[in-house]
């Protein structure tokens, strides 16, 4: 990933925020503009793009209770700003259509914006466009993901191929596995990772604060916890996982990871991949059996790495980096892209190839 490629990500996202901070002071000022409040605004756009709506349909979308949005209906009423009608079809139930000041509001503000939108799109060829709208599109799934964590209560996590041995720990069989991959999807908190010789079982995990979905297919273990937003929620949460050393393992941890504590020594390890938002990492590699690819990405803070005494690394950082401490060589801050390694690294059969990327703060990797 160039230097460039990075510094377009990290534009994109201060544009996003720009973007709804200005959309908030444009809803603010036509609100005070025409004497309303931010609630009836809001709804007043969905009825201008609707034009006919139940009630019932537009507190699902406004995000308001059926008690509030009758009192909403009552001011826009009062107002101008709708008519309450009973659906021909069904007598029993009211519809809500727009009038002409719904229509005028929204044409001079939110029709403007459209159009604005458009002009910019217009100068676009159509593959860039569908690349806009994609993009957008997973930013909105992940959103409403995200709604769906706050307001769902927490339960017990769906659990597939593995053997609950008592409540919050589980195992899953070695049989045949040849080669394990353990895969935090969604991320975690307070997690901590090792290596059990004794184990005749593929892995082993225990979980305290809720149980996460765990799927276990073939030698792969896909643990994803819920995005669960309740006062203190990650503060209770603990995870810890035992792997089976009889067989080599790639690692994936995604989605962001806090408070995580890894030693992998004594494992064969072929892969680690640490994913966007990773922060107060400290992993304890094992020694290198052949090149092994160690991969650190999206945002990661606070991440420590420490070799056995002897191994061969080499680190490309890319996008930028802050405060990072190779062997004890404090670089501060470096931009662009760098590449350090040990002595002897181009000659080493086995060793480790680092590649930090999409801008981190605070890394160390070190001698242990």
């Amino acid at each position: 990933m160039t230097e460039d490629r990075e510094k377009l990500f990290d534009d994109v996202g201060i544009e996003l925020g720009e973007l709804r901070r200005t959309a908030d002071r444009l809803d603010e000022a036509m609100a005070t503009r025409f004497g309303l409040n931010r609630t009836d605004l809001r709804c007043i756009g969905i009825l201008y793009r609707r034009g006919r709506v139940t009630a019932g349909e537009l507190a699902e979308e406004s995000g308001l209770t059926p008690g509030a949005i009758t009192t909403v209906l009552d001011r826009m009423e009062r107002d101008g700003y709708a008519n309450r009608v009973a659906d021909p079809s069904d007598r029993r139930r009211v519809m809500v259509t727009s009038t002409t000041a719904t229509r005028e509001l929204g044409a001079r503000v939110y029709g403007e914006v459209e159009l604005a939108g458009r002009a910019q799109l217009e100068q676009i060829e159509p593959a860039g466009v569908a690349v806009i709208r994609d993009y957008l599109r997973g930013i909105r799934e992940f959103y409403e993901e995200l709604v769906l964590g706050i307001a769902t209560p927490a339960g017990s996590g769906a659990v597939g191929g593995v053997d609950a041995v008592r409540e919050g720990e589980f195992t899953a069989p070695l049989g045949g596995v040849r080669c394990g991959r353990l895969e935090f999807t969604r991320g975690a908190a307070r997690v901590s990772i090792s290596v059990d010789a004794t184990l005749t079982e593929l892995y082993r995990g225990e979980f305290e604060g809720g149980v996460p979905d765990i799927a276990v297919d073939g030698g792969t273990v896909s643990i994803g916890h819920k995005r669960r937003f309740l006062p203190f929620d990650w503060r209770n949460a603990r995870s810890r996982i035992w792997l089976n050393p009889a067989v080599p393992w790639e690692i994936s941890l995604k989605g962001g990871m806090w408070k995580l504590n890894a030693d992998f020594r004594g494992l064969e390890l072929r892969l680690l991949d640490v994913g966007g938002g990773a922060s107060d990492v400290e992993i304890w590699l094992p020694a290198p059996a052949g090149p092994v690819a160690v991969r650190v990405s999206g945002g990661a803070s606070h991440v420590r790495l420490h070799r056995p005494s002897g191994s061969a690394l080499r680190a490309d950082v890319t996008g930028g980096a802050s405060q990072l401490i190779f062997d004890g060589q404090r670089l501060g801050s470096i931009g662009g892209r760098n590449r350090l390694e040990t002595p002897g690294f181009a000659a080493a059969a086995d060793r480790y190839e680092v590649r930090l990327s999409g801008g981190a703060s605070q890394l160390d990797i070190d001698v242990v």
